[in-house]
Formats: structure tokens, C-alpha cells, sequence
């Protein structure tokens, strides 16, 4: 009786032990993952046509990567007109995008170029403005091309 009594309590203690290891084994912290690279932009329209206007005015259509950016997620800047925005990409990415459509006001306006930042190696943070024009493309819509107006990287 006696030895049952401690081999259950052997059993048990052992038991327990491997539960503990097996616990800790799953909560041991685990590797991190490669950061990403902070990117902040800022999209400036230089001109805009709003039927026929030409005054500096926010972007209709931001986008970062070619993908749309919501406005939700971006902060207007009132004194020059101008949407920032952060978002991540993942390490090592080598260029970054961005811009919107200044000419919003037309059925047919279109992107046309956007103007990328080369990222030098080891960055961790970018700030970037990207200027954007937008003019009519003979015989019809308006184009907004963007080009980086201003970047650093830390």
C-alpha cells in the first residue's frame, strides 16, 4: 500500500513535470520576426481640375503600392492640402510608391506615372513627400502624374 501510494505520487509529480515542460516549451518566447520599415508619406497636389479648377486641393484617390489607401487611415494636412499616411512594408523591400488622383472631378481620369524611392539597405523608417500634377491627355481625361518631391531615411 505504502508503495502504491508513492508510486502514484511519483506518477503524478512526473506527470506534472512533463505537463510544466511541455507548457513551457509552448510558451518559451519565440524568434522575432524581421521588422519592417516604417513608411510616412505625404501626398501633395500641386494642381488639381475640380471642373475647370485649378487650385490646390487633396487628393480624390490615394495610393500607396498601387493598392488605394483609405481615408481613414490617413491624416489631412489643411495648410498645404495634403494627405499623410504611415504604413509598413517588410524588411528588405528596395522602393517604395505612393501618390492619388488630383483631377477627380472628370468620369475617365487616370493614374499616370508615380514616382518611387529607392530604400538603401539597413532603413528602418522613410519619409517621403510625393508631389503630384495633373494635366488633360489630348483628346480626353485628366492624368495625375507623381514624382518624390522629398525623402529621408533613418
Amino acid at each position: 500500500m505504502f508503495a502504491a501510494k508513492t508510486a502514484r505520487r511519483a506518477l503524478a509529480l512526473g506527470s506534472a513535470l512533463v505537463t510544466t515542460g511541455v507548457l513551457a516549451l509552448v510558451a518559451a518566447p519565440q524568434p522575432a520576426m524581421a521588422s519592417g520599415i516604417t513608411v510616412q508619406v505625404t501626398v501633395d497636389c500641386l494642381n488639381v481640375n475640380f471642373f475647370g479648377d485649378t487650385s490646390d486641393w487633396y487628393a480624390t484617390d490615394l495610393r500607396f503600392g498601387g493598392v488605394s489607401v483609405p481615408y481613414s487611415s490617413a491624416t489631412a494636412i489643411p495648410a498645404t492640402h495634403s494627405w499623410q499616411f504611415t504604413q509598413t512594408v517588410p524588411s528588405g523591400t528596395t522602393a517604395v510608391g505612393a501618390g492619388g488622383i488630383c483631377s477627380g472631378g472628370h468620369q475617365y481620369d487616370f493614374f499616370g506615372s508615380t514616382g518611387y524611392a529607392s530604400i538603401p539597405a539597413g532603413t528602418t523608417t522613410v519619409i517621403g513627400t510625393w508631389a503630384c500634377t495633373t494635366a488633360p491627355v489630348y483628346p480626353g481625361p485628366w492624368q495625375t502624374n507623381c514624382y518624390v518631391q522629398s525623402v529621408s531615411f533613418s
